[in-house]
């Protein structure tokens, strides 16, 4: 049911998505049926069971109009143009909201772009080209899941919570990164991923910090 839900809500204008996402309402509203039915013979035979919603407070009442339908799609369309602002904490809230990694297939993406894949949302560590077996959770040095950050916890990249570096990263000045149990501070923008240990950068693109 999540998986019809979520295609529906981020390619709404697909007829293939909103056939599926109709077709899970039908299923559901018979299904509510049968287990009234089920629940009315059990009640027959004197077994005590908890009430489904009846039909006034159900949200099963109705099905959406094609005025409704058009709001609905609207309403998609512009949440998912605001995406883009969300902060990270904000954005994990309505992940499928984001564009699907496979909708970027052989497609460039850039450093921080965030996408939606196996149910997650992702960044983009480096700026690449998507193909098949460079999926987010295959690729460490290409994304980075998003994640809530707990409360009290320090940003990521700061000295209290340097970023894990296991290659092939580009690095920003002014973060810390973590390497061997050594944390550094990027004094130079890399530009590009880089894949030497942050130990051969020195005094290139990072500082040891003591």
């Amino acid at each position: 049911m999540q998986a019809v839900i979520n295609n529906c809500l981020n390619n709404f204008f697909d007829p293939e998505h909103l056939s599926e996402y109709q077709a899970l309402q039908e299923w559901r509203k018979t299904a509510k049926q049968y287990a009234r039915e089920a629940m009315t013979w059990a009640a027959e035979q004197g077994i005590e069971l908890v009430g489904l919603p009846d039909e006034e407070g159900s949200h099963d009442n109705g099905e959406l109009t094609p005025d409704g339908m058009l709001m609905l799609q609207q309403a998609v369309k512009l949440l998912k143009g605001q995406t883009a602002a969300l902060p990270d904490e904000q954005a994990i809230e309505v992940p499928a909201l984001f564009p699907t990694w496979a909708s970027k297939m052989g497609q460039t993406v850039a450093v921080d772009e965030r996408l939606y894949y196996d149910g997650r949302l992702w960044k983009v560590l480096q700026a690449h080209t998507v193909q098949a077996d460079w999926t987010p959770t295959a690729a460490a040095a290409l994304f980075t899941e998003v994640v809530a950050q707990s409360e009290g916890e320090p940003e990521l990249g700061t000295l209290d919570n340097p970023i894990p570096y296991s290659g092939n990263m580009a690095l920003e000045q002014g973060k810390y990164y973590s390497q061997g149990g050594v944390t550094y501070l990027c004094i130079r923008d890399t530009g590009n991923p880089v894949y030497h240990d942050l130990s051969a950068l020195v005094g290139l693109y990072v500082q040891v910090i003591e």
